[in-house]
């Protein structure tokens, strides 16, 4: 019984810094949904042993948080356009559950072996991101706009504002409007304040990258 109480508390604990992590940076699947998973798994895991000392097979059990935290991770993830999201998160519930597993076999070290060394992988990602995100890279802006010169003037004058040189520009004229390529070096957050700025112009139609 004092064995299965360390269980479920390392569980809570391990699956709550997990979720922590992940709440901390406003991802879905926070500090109560990754708690209730690594518990949930160390719980079936449990049972899944005690199964084996009647003559039961133990990976029946065992063998189905696979496949129900595939479910939830699932459920993570979302698509917009060209755009995925919540593959992380997904990844993340699937180790939570995994976690679980190895403190419901007894695994304790390997269990917080796994739970460090993904933590500073997230830790260290971020910080290497925060440094990408300030290295000049060239990038092209696609958009369409208004069929007017002074349309597209007033466009590389917004960008320039920001202080990123326009490198080179493609106009085409379609059906009712320009399409309008720009190369230009940005850091990500000049490229997020020029597209931002960019949409707010009556004149631009529709931007992407």
């Amino acid at each position: 019984m004092e064995d299965f109480i360390v269980k479920i508390v390392l569980a809570l604990v391990l699956g709550g810094v997990m979720g922590l992590e992940r709440q901390y940076n406003d991802k879905p699947a926070g500090y109560a949904t990754n708690s209730i998973i690594c518990v949930g798994a160390t719980l079936f895991t449990v049972l899944s042993l005690y199964m084996s000392e009647l003559g039961g097979d133990p990976g029946r059990i065992a063998a189905q948080i696979v496949s129900g935290v595939g479910f939830l991770g699932a459920g993570a993830i979302l698509r917009e356009g060209n755009k995925v999201s919540g593959l992380t998160t997904a990844a993340a519930v699937w180790l939570v559950a995994a976690i679980g597993m190895a403190v419901g076999f007894g695994q304790y070290l390997l269990a917080c072996a796994a739970c460090a060394a993904i933590l500073l992988l997230q830790l260290g990602v971020r910080r290497t991101l925060g440094l990408v995100e300030r290295i000049r890279r060239y990038d092209t802006i696609y958009l369409t706009c208004t069929p007017k010169w002074a349309v597209v003037e007033q466009i590389c004058k917004e960008i320039e504002k920001q202080n990123v040189q326009v490198l080179k520009k493609e106009i085409t004229k379609h059906e009712g409007h320009f399409a309008v390529s720009l190369v230009a070096t940005f850091t990500g957050k000049e490229f997020q304040k020029v597209t931002r700025t960019l949409l707010e112009m009556q004149d631009v139609y529709t931007l992407y990258k």
